[in-house]
């Protein structure tokens, strides 16, 4: 295998990486909701999340906050899984400023840095 083919299957592995994490994070609220860690027997959400994608308790915390303020948004909880929840997490603070359209633009255009800093002007 050459450098640039196996610099190819980084690149695809570590994409693909991130799409299963943020699809994985999409399906934490409704685990939690079930409470189907239980039913397959984890002690918690936690751990649930730990052992099977590796995620850490902080960040299980900020998916589930995240989801919880955009629970009635349905076009912000849909760019979660596409997006992530970082982006999302950056623009829900202007909820009650923006309209939810606006805000799906921006995830959608801006990264992540940008996004953080256009809600601290907006707010």
């Amino acid at each position: 295998m050459t450098d640039a083919e196996l610099y190819k299957k980084c690149q695809e592995y570590g994409g693909n990486a991130r799409m299963w994490s943020r699809k994985f994070a999409a399906l934490l609220p409704e685990v939690e909701k079930r409470r189907l860690y239980l039913k397959y027997g984890f002690y918690s959400i936690y751990e649930f999340a730990a052992k099977l994608s590796g995620m850490g308790r902080s960040t299980v915390d900020e998916v589930l906050r995240t989801y919880k303020k955009v629970e009635n948004k349905p076009l912000l909880k849909a760019e979660i899984e596409k997006q992530g929840w970082g982006k999302v997490r950056a623009v829900a603070r202007l909820l009650p400023i923006e309209s939810e359209e606006v805000l799906v633009n921006l995830v959608r255009t801006l990264p992540k840095n940008a996004l953080e800093q256009t809600a601290r002007e907006l707010s």
